[in-house]
């Protein structure tokens, strides 16, 4: 993705030190990057604070920690002005530096080496985490090179750095679509979600849902392992299977889906697959943070199936309720499907 096509105007700091021109422009690796942040920062964007903070960041943290070598400069520095405003004044008295003085100073470095070190440290293990909001969508870069697109109210968070040959895990509230990098070191890749499943991979590409009540993982590529509970036994899945939990029992089970319906969003479509009226209206109101309401007693048990545009909600209802021969309309900020 070209630097023109990032949104950097809503960047947070941390979206700064993650960008690969962003780090290419603080290093002066890449000229065609430090054309573009010149310029961006001339336009003085609304973010230009969270800009500032990410190269005060960056350059503490980084590899050479130059705000670590300054401030033992400015402390050596004040050592010495320390010891001219002590010392005699005889011309010819050479002072000497004693025992707890130069211990002190030796000390003093060594703390701030420490601390530097230990911020660096705590910075690499920071939990980063990205959301979206109803009706957004947003595609994220592991740091293996590894692709998530979020889907509509959606959350992902992982460690910062993940160190060579260590594991990769990240965790997912709501929606995405992974395409996960295969290493040449057979590094595991999990995805996990909140009380629910863990999904482990080696290099695939797979959509995961966890919501509320559905939590469901369906292989387009590769082969994963769905884990759930201690007395759900693990299934290994294969391209176009999916694997749900009963929300009842706790228990996965499987079947053989066409595994393209299930990643509709990612081409602006509300896939329905032979769902009832309330599954549909639970797709509708995640995707688009409305509320929906209908007497269940009005249901039926009609199941409805077909491809609808992501983008409109009242066009998405409309078909439904003609489809359920229902009547919609509105209240306060409701929808209501009724005979």
């Amino acid at each position: 993705m070209s630097m023109n096509a990032m949104n950097h105007d809503l960047y947070t700091a941390d979206d700064f030190l993650l960008d690969d021109s962003f780090v290419a422009y603080r290093q002066g690796t890449d000229p065609a990057a430090t054309a573009y942040w010149t310029e961006w920062q001339r336009r003085k964007p609304g973010n230009l604070p969270a800009f500032r903070e990410a190269e005060r960041l960056h350059s503490v943290l980084s590899g050479h920690k130059p705000g670590l070598e300054a401030s033992l400069q400015e402390l050596k520095t004040l050592l010495a002005d320390r010891q001219a405003d002590t010392a005699p004044t005889i011309v010819d008295f050479q002072p000497v530096r004693t025992r707890f003085q130069t211990g002190w100073w030796v000390a003093a470095a060594s703390i701030l080496v420490m601390l530097g070190l230990g911020g660096y440290w705590l910075w690499q293990n920071q939990t980063v985490s990205y959301q979206t909001d109803y009706g957004q969508q947003k595609t994220i870069t592991l740091p293996d090179g590894s692709t998530v697109t979020l889907n509509s109210h959606s959350e992902l968070s992982h460690r910062r750095h993940w160190a060579s040959g260590a594991n990769r895990d990240v965790t997912l509230t709501g929606e995405g679509f992974f395409s996960v990098r295969h290493l040449e070191v057979n590094v595991p890749f999990r995805v996990h979600s909140k009380n629910a499943f863990t999904v482990e991979v080696l290099g695939t590409e797979f959509t995961m849902t966890s919501r509320s009540d559905l939590n469901r993982v369906v292989l387009n590529r590769g082969k994963v392992q769905v884990s759930g509970s201690d007395s759900s036994p693990a299934l290994t899945l294969v391209p176009g299977q999916l694997a749900e939990l009963d929300p009842a029992t706790g228990q996965l089970t499987s079947r053989e889906v066409s595994a393209e319906r299930y990643n509709g969003w990612l081409r602006n479509q509300l896939v329905f697959d032979e769902v009832t009226l309330p599954e549909a209206v639970r797709q509708v109101e995640e995707q688009f943070g409305i509320d929906v309401r209908f007497d269940s007693a009005t249901a039926g048990s009609r199941r409805f199936s077909g491809i609808l545009p992501l983008k409109d909600p009242d066009k998405v209802l409309n078909t439904l309720a003609v489809y359920h021969q229902l009547k919609i309309t509105r209240q306060g900020d409701a929808y209501l499907l009724n005979r």
